[in-house]
């Protein structure tokens, strides 16, 4: 696969860049100054290319079909069981072993800051109905927003939750995201196990160990209190760099992890994961918006990061 790899750079006019991999449609690396003007990378990075083939930590890929864990494996359908990949115990978890991020997209430059990623997954793929063809858009602004577009069509109904699994750390230096800030728009979450389940319990925040005015170990799906169809999921920031990250999306809330079980190359809490996606588990709980999509129904999700 090492020779199939292509990996893209797009450029604004501050100089700022990010960098994309065909392989999982990657975002690789992403450049921008601190409050001194000095460029740095603030999500976390492979040292080498290839380390993306086997990519543990899912770093900066497309996720997909579904984000997030599926209790056992499995869900229903119209009737009808689907069984999944049993990548993470006996759970599914971000599409299992077939997941778009192990899968090579083909890239069209679509401008100078924009290019797309796509992939056509046959039916049945990873135990998926439908066969599914998802584009991927990336388009890098002069403002130093990010803006990921998916859309993604069908031939039978089936069910898509993506997202994007970048690990930032905006002090650009390495280290642990401990003193970064984040702040998120949400007064409800969901529950979940000691395996990272959810329950089908919704809680507000009131009720939940969660004190988000300081970064602490979280693994946790957010549920923004904001009812617009593109809204502000959450704030990053990080003091020495002066740098902070915004995230909007259509999507209906946000996945934060810490980065707890990250491992060599890097160490616990190098990064911090934003995922804005669907309700995690939504197949196995009915009281959660659905993902599903109908045959032939074309769905459009959007994600935006943004520097300021």
């Amino acid at each position: 696969m090492k020779k199939d790899l292509q990996l893209f750079r797009l450029t604004n006019a501050s100089g700022a860049y990010v960098e994309l991999l065909n392989l999982g449609a990657t975002l690789v690396s992403w450049y921008v100054p601190d409050r001194e003007g000095k460029l740095e990378n603030i999500i976390l990075t492979y040292p080498e290319l290839e380390d993306y083939v086997a990519n543990p930590y899912y770093l900066g890929s497309t996720i997909g079909r579904l984000a997030n864990r599926i209790t056992k494996a499995q869900f229903t359908l119209d009737g009808k069981t689907c069984r999944l990949d049993k990548n993470d115990g006996a759970n599914c978890n971000h599409g299992g072993f077939n997941g778009f991020h192990n899968r090579l997209f083909d890239m069209e430059v679509l401008s100078n800051n924009r290019v797309a990623f796509t992939y056509e997954s046959p039916d049945g793929e990873g135990g998926f109905p439908g066969k599914v063809r998802l584009t991927v858009s990336y388009t890098f602004t002069d403002h130093n927003a990010l803006c990921i577009v998916y859309n993604v069509l069908s031939d039978k109904a089936t069910v898509f939750n993506p997202t994007n699994h970048a690990y930032f750390n905006l002090s650009g230096k390495g280290g642990t995201i401990c003193s970064h800030q984040l702040k998120v728009f949400a007064d409800q979450y969901v529950v979940t196990d000691e395996a990272f389940l959810p329950t089908g319990e919704i809680r507000p925040l009131s009720e939940g160990a969660f004190d988000l005015n300081t970064l602490q170990a979280y693994n946790t799906y957010f549920i923004s209190n904001d009812k617009y169809v593109v809204k502000n999921l959450a704030t990053l920031s990080e003091a020495t760099s002066g740098r902070s990250l915004t995230v909007c999306s259509s999507m209906p809330g946000i996945q934060v992890y810490t980065g707890d079980y990250l491992d060599k190359p890097f160490a616990p809490c190098a990064g911090i994961a934003l995922e804005a996606q669907g309700y995690p588990d939504a197949v196995n709980h009915p009281h959660f918006p659905s993902c599903r999509i109908e045959a032939g129904e074309e769905k459009v999700y959007a994600i935006q990061y943004t520097l300021l």
